[in-house]
Parts: structure tokens; C-alpha cells; sequence
């Protein structure tokens, strides 16, 4: 299914409030934006605002009300209130309620929010806070929309791809977008961007369309050299967790500055 973020928030405003629709599309997209660029505050500072909106959204779904100013936690106590009339399932509340808190609480008590001496925001606490969020998302979507599972996962990474500028999927088939990109970006990006992070050596000269095949290939043996990826069996090669951090320290924030 075909669908940009706007698209997304007009189908969802049938359902919900319109303004609470476009704070979860908007907050969820640049909560993976962030995460990209290696914004780890932001990322989990836009995972609380996210709960909020997602929280209130729940909130209408069960009872035909529209709250702008209940928190989490309290619209958690209103779902999972045994003497209250529900429209929602009790498991499809408890699940999404308790996932949502786990979020809310714990990017508050991790050093984005308030001042702490032990810890400060993170690439590992992000990435928590980005995938919980995604699954409340994709439970959302599923309970709100009214679509099959497969339909939800395809959206959802349909809108995060085309609000952001970086990669390109089309069928299947991704395309790096960024113009005078080396070759050992290119390589390092689109196995970041695969699925387990890794790649046959063939698919990888076939998408790095900004590259000549002999020159990805020369690439390659320059990434496994230095210990970025890793060679698989005979053809497929793998990021290791040295090339992630190179991807995150390095390559997005390169490449967002220079979309700025």
C-alpha cells in the first residue's frame, strides 16, 4: 500500500482527533529522523512526546473522548480501569498500556529528560526507545485502522523512507539519494539499511548506483580489511558492530550537515 505520512494522518483523522493523528505520524518520523542522523536526546525525547500522542489517541478509541493534556500514565490507569466501559479489548489495552510506560518512564529516568549523574542519552537506550516505539505504533495502527499486520509493517516503513532523505526503497530495491557519496559510504549505508545488515557482494554492486561495480568491489575488500564489514560464507558480507559506529558517528551526521 502506497501511502505518505500525510496520507496516513487523513486516513487516521476519520478515526481520531485530527491534531492528536499528525502529532503520532509526526513524532514517530522525526523520532526516526533523529535516530539516523545519531541524535540520541532528541530521539528519546520525541519517544515521550510519541507516548503522549499514541496515549491520548487509545484513550478516544475506548471511550469517544478527546483529552489534549493526560499524560501516560494516567490514561494507562483509565484503559486498564476494571469498572469503566471499554470499546477496546482488555488484552489489546493491557499490552499496548504497559509498553507505552515502559517507554514514557524510562527515556524520563535515562538522562534525557532530567539531569542525572549516571547516565546520559545514547545510541543503546535510543534504539530501545525507537523499536518499543515502533511496535506501539504498529499495534496502533493495527487496532485503529483496521488492516492486516503485513499492511501496517509495509506503511510504516514506507513513511519513515520517504520522509527521509538519505534512502530511497522502492519494490524491494533501495537507492542512496545523496549525490558525490563515496563508495565506502554507500556500501556501509545500504547494509545498515538491509535487513541483519548484510548482503550478497552482487547486490550490493547492483544498488550502489552512485558507483562504478569495480569500485564497490575494491570498497568491500577496503571495508573488510580494516574490520567495518565482514565477509559471510563466499558472496555475502555483514556490518560489523566496528561499521555501525563508523555509520553513526560518522557517515549520518556527515551526510545531515550537509543536507543543512
Amino acid at each position: 500500500m502506497q501511502l505518505t505520512s500525510h496520507q496516513l494522518i487523513q486516513e487516521l483523522s476519520k478515526i481520531v482527533d485530527p491534531n492528536l493523528a499528525h502529532a503520532v505520524v509526526e513524532c514517530y518520523v522525526e523520532m526516526q529522523q533523529r535516530f539516523l542522523a545519531g541524535d540520541w536526546q532528541p530521539t528519546e525525547l520525541d519517544g515521550g512526546r510519541f507516548c503522549e500522542a499514541i496515549s491520548r489517541c487509545l484513550l478516544q478509541m475506548d471511550t469517544g473522548k478527546v483529552d489534549h493534556t493526560k499524560l501516560p500514565g494516567k490514561v494507562r490507569e483509565d484503559l486498564l480501569d476494571k469498572n469503566g466501559h471499554h470499546r477496546l479489548g482488555y488484552k489489546d489495552r493491557y499490552h499496548i498500556a504497559k509498553v507505552i510506560e515502559v517507554v514514557y518512564k524510562f527515556r524520563s529516568d535515562r538522562g534525557a529528560v532530567h539531569i542525572s549523574t549516571e547516565y546520559t542519552a545514547n545510541y543503546m537506550d535510543s534504539m530501545l526507545v525507537l523499536h518499543a516505539s515502533k511496535w506501539i505504533f504498529a499495534e496502533f495502527l493495527r487496532l485503529a485502522w483496521n488492516q492486516d499486520r503485513q499492511v501496517v509493517a509495509e506503511v510504516i516503513a514506507q513513511i519513515v523512507q520517504l520522509e527521509h532523505s538519505i534512502i530511497h526503497e522502492l519494490d524491494g530495491k533501495p537507492l542512496v539519494l545523496i549525490k558525490d557519496i563515496s563508495a565506502i559510504d554507500e556500501v556501509l549505508l545500504l547494509l545498515f539499511h538491509a535487513d541483519n545488515n548484510r548482503l550478497s557482494r552482487t547486490e550490493l554492486r547492483e544498488q550502489a548506483a552512485n558507483q562504478k561495480p569495480q569500485t564497490v568491489s575494491v570498497a568491500i575488500s577496503r571495508l573488510i580489511r580494516i574490520k567495518d564489514i565482514r565477509p559471510i560464507g563466499t558472496n555475502e558480507v555483514a556490518l560489523t558492530p566496528n561499521g555501525q559506529k563508523r555509520i553513526i558517528e560518522q557517515i549520518l551526521p556527515k551526510l545531515q550537515s550537509q543536507k543543512n
